[in-house]
């Protein structure tokens, strides 16, 4: 499981994003930044950005 908390991108964000994968938290992040901060472009350096914060959540017994 993959994991982006808003918070680490956008100050004061408390939203969090999982999947399975990196390509389906971008999806959601991407959904997420254009409702919830009015974000249409995704530039290169915002991708970056979100890229690396993404972390893997360890799995729950």
């Amino acid at each position: 499981m993959k994991e982006l908390r808003c918070g680490d991108v956008v100050a004061g964000c408390p939203h969090t994003v999982q999947g399975e994968t990196e390509e389906e938290v971008l999806a959601k992040v991407a959904e997420h930044a254009s409702q919830a901060h009015g974000v249409q472009d995704v530039t290169p350096e915002l991708a970056a950005q979100v890229r690396a914060n993404i972390h893997d959540v360890p799995a729950r017994p």
